[in-house]
């Protein structure tokens, strides 16, 4: 029996949403092992239209993965469009090694993978780097994945970065200005991200697979510890799939006292109406919706 994706959110502003209008709008595209995530934002406005989240029976290296993204473009017709204003294709997955842009050499990415996280025949090895932030991401995934996306969108702007990679642009763009030190926490479905930073700009970046709240609270005291940051001058700003009655957040408030939860996107356009429709905080799709940041064609003075 076939296994098809199972499409666990759907959601549109299907007064605003226009297919006829696509090259006004940025496509933002994530894929990882269990989820392939999917929003529509329109340039000018900034207002997320369209959210669709599917879940996958078969991994990125399974030759059967192809034939599931099939079946999603198949069910989401317009995915087929070619002319989008952009086209952001987001990698989420732990092949990834950051290090600051003066060391990287296009010459040798194959040697930083092989030294951070290990090499696959099969990935092709790519990098992007944030030029604000000083800092490349170098990463990693499926050559056969990532040409069948390729083909799809030949004629659009269609740019490839890693969910790394949108998590710092997004972050940027939330926190133009610090004046003193930050640190980020965000919770993805299996691993927590943690970010730093102070005035100079990104101290730190890392995932951490995590089970339970005290996994929580172990990785972000331990990345203070090494840092030297103190807990109790610190803002820690959490987000993601946590909530204010969660035993993980009155463990970090607890510790931390400087703890905030976070639920809006600034940078989103402030009455996207979406979000009001399916009541859920903006911040859960805080990796997907920054990706379009990543773009070229995005100015950022602009936002």
């Amino acid at each position: 029996m076939e296994i098809l994706p199972k499409k666990i959110l759907s959601v549109v502003d299907a007064h605003t949403f226009k297919l006829d209008k696509s090259d006004k709008y940025h496509l933002s595209i994530q894929i990882s092992d269990d989820l392939v995530k999917i929003c529509c934002i329109e340039h000018d406005t900034i207002d997320c239209l369209l959210l669709a989240i599917y879940e996958m029976p078969y991994t990125k290296n399974d030759p059967l993965y192809i034939k599931q993204l099939e079946h999603i473009y198949n069910e989401d017709y317009f995915l087929i469009k070619k002319r989008w204003y952009s086209v952001t294709l987001s990698i989420s997955n732990h092949k990834f090694t950051l290090l600051p842009d003066l060391l990287l050499s296009k010459n040798n990415l194959s040697v930083y993978m092989h030294v951070a996280c290990g090499l696959d025949c099969q990935h092709e090895i790519r990098s992007f780097t944030h030029a604000l932030a000083k800092m490349a991401v170098v990463f990693s995934e499926n050559s056969v994945v990532l040409n069948w996306f390729r083909k799809r969108y030949t004629d659009s702007n269609f740019h490839v970065i890693h969910q790394v990679n949108a998590i710092i642009e997004g972050l940027r763009l939330e926190h133009p200005s610090v004046h003193k030190t930050i640190v980020f926490a965000w919770l993805d479905l299996h691993y927590l991200h943690i970010a730093v930073r102070d005035k100079t700009g990104l101290l730190y970046y890392n995932s951490f697979v995590y089970e339970t709240s005290e996994d929580f609270l172990k990785h972000i005291t331990s990345v203070m510890k090494v840092l030297k940051l103190d807990c109790t001058a610190c803002d820690l700003i959490v987000g993601g799939l946590i909530e204010a009655n969660s035993v993980a957040y009155r463990q970090l408030k607890a510790y931390m006292p400087q703890t905030k939860l976070k639920h809006r996107i600034h940078f989103l356009h402030e009455k996207t109406k979406l979000f009001k429709h399916i009541g859920h905080a903006p911040m859960l799709y805080f990796d997907l919706i920054s990706s379009f940041l990543c773009h070229p064609n995005v100015h950022y003075s602009k936002y």
